[in-house]
Parts: structure tokens; C-alpha cells; sequence
């Protein structure tokens, strides 16, 4: 009797999953969400510096020697973090990017930030490149490591119909590639680091083969994993101040296929006819439906208002479909329809300009 319950406690879960999801179809949209500081609105041509430039010619290539670094190794995964940051914020509508041509000297393989550029040193960039603020990748460090053990391995033996696979005695090998990054961003205007920001971001690759030189052969190379996570913190910093698009994504209900206004409905939707989707089922909500069919009309309803950017009004049917016909997952999206109106109000902000 135990087994069964253990059964049923599984199991029925998963069907009611499943069931619910044959009566459902996604559907995606993108929208600009804010970023997750604020930068002062004045600030729109924002110029990107890299001040990673070693301190010291000498104490740096020794720093490379210990670490294993080598000098071109590190500039290449310096110049693809400040690529993705600059890639990353070119999509969003908040800044104009411009990209200094001068490297300056500050902290390649340090921990700590080095001491803030001056204002004067701030306000000649903005002067050369017309820009309102800088942003300066001012610290960075990075480390790949290799590990291998003994255990065993799948292979397969023959070609075809008569090939198999079996296991034998191999290496697997891992590899972990660590990038310690960090920005400042200065406005020149209040004379205030509106930013100052570390990032650290690592990434697993793993390989296996019978010898140690065969799976270390299949393991990524050295500074082409310390690049991507490069990108990866550089990606990273630019959602932190620049309002970025996220998909989001929704479901509508389409079924029971006797309600001929949940799957007409469904189909305008389908080929983004939200307007016509949205009349459709308001009328099939006027005719006589049960409980259930008409909790899903008006969550069907509410997200046809969110495609079309109308939150409030998505946000009154997502409540509807709970207050009036009891549908659970109406006040769900009416709660996350409200944290999206306070999203969008925080947007409208962010991008404003001052002139």
C-alpha cells in the first residue's frame, strides 16, 4: 500500500501537468525591463575606457609568469569584456556608447580598485569624446584551472549495426576558467562615482578520452575560456545599468474545444490578431459559460492586453478571472502584472532625458 501512495504521490502531479498543459499555448513576448541601477538622466553619451593597463611593465609580467598568463592572453580577454559591455548597451535604448582609443594604466591582475582617476583626468575625456560620463573597466584578474581524474569512461567499438558501447579505464578532465572584473562609472556633472561595482564569473568545461594528452586535446583552450566568461561578466555589468529586453513568456487557455470563443480566440492570437482575440472572447464571456470556462476567457483576455502593452487592463481581467470565477493562477498574474506596471513606471525614468 506504501508503493501505491509513493505512485500516486508522483505520478498525479505529473498528470495534472500534462493535462494542463495540452489545454494551454505559450505565448512569448519581448519587453524593455529596467536596469538595475539607476544612472543619473544627464548622463547619455557614455564613454567606455579601459584602464587595465599594468601599473608597473615589470611587476606585471612577473604577476603573468606566476599565474601562467601570458601578456596577449589577458589583453584579449580584457578587450572581450569591454566588447560585450559595449555590444550589450548598444541594444538598449538608454546610452549612446563611445569607445576611448587610449589605454589607460590601472589594475590588470589586481584585487583591489586602484585609486579613482582624477576629475580633471575625467573631464578632459569627456571633453575629447563629448561624452557625459565614463565608464572604466578598472580591475581585472583571471584564472583557468585543470583537473583530471581516473574513472570510467563510455567508448564505442564497430561501425554500423555491429557497433556497441562499453565502458573502459579513461581520464576526465575539468576545467575552470574564473574572471575577477571591476567598473567604475563616473559622472563628471555632480563630481560623483554614481558606480563602482566587482564581478566575478566562472564557467565549467569538461572533457573525457582514454589518455590524459587525448582529453586535455578536447578541452577548450586556456584563453578562449577566459574570454567568454570575460564576455560573460562584461554582459553581466551592462544589465546593471542599462535597461535591457527580456522575453517573457505567457499561456493561454484554448481548450475545452466545445468553447467556440477560447479556441477562435486562441487561433487570432496565434497569428497576433490580439485586438480581434480579445473582442472574440469578451463575447464568448457574455454568453453562458461555466465557472472554469470563464476563469480561462478572462485570463485569455488579460493576456491579450499585455501583448498590446495595456498592463492596468490586463491586470483588471488577470483579477477577474480570480475574483469572479475563481481561477488560482488570475491572482498569480494579477500580482505579476502589478510588479510590471511598477517595473514600467521605473522604466519611463530611467529613460528620461535631461535637456
Amino acid at each position: 500500500m506504501r508503493k501505491l501512495i509513493t505512485i500516486k504521490n508522483i505520478f498525479l502531479p505529473l498528470l495534472f501537468f500534462l493535462a494542463l498543459a495540452s489545454c494551454t499555448k505559450n505565448v512569448n513576448m519581448s519587453r524593455l525591463m529596467p536596469a538595475e541601477i539607476d544612472i543619473p538622466n544627464h548622463v547619455q553619451r557614455l564613454l567606455i575606457v579601459d584602464r587595465t593597463a599594468p601599473l608597473n611593465d615589470g611587476l606585471a609580467a612577473l604577476e603573468g609568469l606566476i599565474s601562467g598568463e601570458v601578456p596577449f592572453e589577458v589583453r584579449n580577454a580584457v578587450e572581450a569584456t569591454i566588447t560585450s559591455v559595449q555590444q550589450e548597451l548598444n541594444t538598449s535604448p538608454r546610452f549612446e556608447v563611445i569607445r576611448a582609443r587610449e589605454r589607460l594604466r590601472g589594475g590588470l591582475f589586481a584585487h583591489t580598485f586602484p585609486a579613482p582617476l582624477t576629475w580633471s583626468q575625467i573631464e578632459a575625456l569627456c571633453k575629447e569624446y563629448d561624452a557625459d560620463g565614463v565608464l572604466a573597466l578598472e580591475k581585472f584578474s583571471s584564472d583557468f584551472i585543470v583537473t583530471d581524474k581516473r574513472q570510467l569512461i563510455k567508448k564505442t567499438e564497430g561501425e554500423g549495426r555491429n557497433s556497441r558501447t562499453v565502458e573502459v579505464q579513461g581520464i576526465y578532465a575539468e576545467g575552470v576558467a574564473s574572471v575577477k572584473v571591476g567598473f567604475r562609472l563616473y559622472d563628471p556633472q555632480n563630481k560623483n562615482i554614481t558606480d563602482q561595482r566587482d564581478f566575478e564569473k566562472t564557467n565549467l568545461w569538461s572533457a573525457e578520452a582514454e589518455t590524459k594528452a587525448q582529453a586535455l586535446a578536447l578541452m577548450i583552450d586556456k584563453a578562449k575560456a577566459t574570454q567568454y566568461v570575460g564576455q560573460v561578466a562584461g554582459t553581466s555589468y551592462a544589465h546593471r545599468i542599462a535597461p535591457m529586453y527580456l522575453n517573457i513568456n505567457r499561456t493561454i487557455f484554448q481548450k475545452p474545444k466545445s468553447n467556440t470563443a477560447l479556441v477562435l480566440g486562441a487561433r487570432h492570437g496565434e497569428i497576433n490578431q490580439w485586438e480581434e482575440a480579445i473582442d472574440v472572447w469578451k463575447d464568448g464571456l457574455n454568453n453562458s459559460v461555466s465557472e472554469k470556462e470563464g476563469g480561462r476567457i478572462c485570463y485569455n483576455i488579460a493576456v491579450g492586453y499585455e501583448v498590446l502593452g495595456e498592463l492596468e487592463a490586463a491586470k483588471f481581467w488577470a483579477g477577474r478571472a480570480y475574483t469572479s470565477y475563481g481561477l488560482k493562477q488570475g491572482r498569480n498574474y494579477a500580482d505579476q502584472l502589478n510588479t510590471r506596471i511598477m517595473q514600467e513606471d521605473r522604466l519611463r525614468q530611467q529613460l528620461k532625458r535631461d535637456f
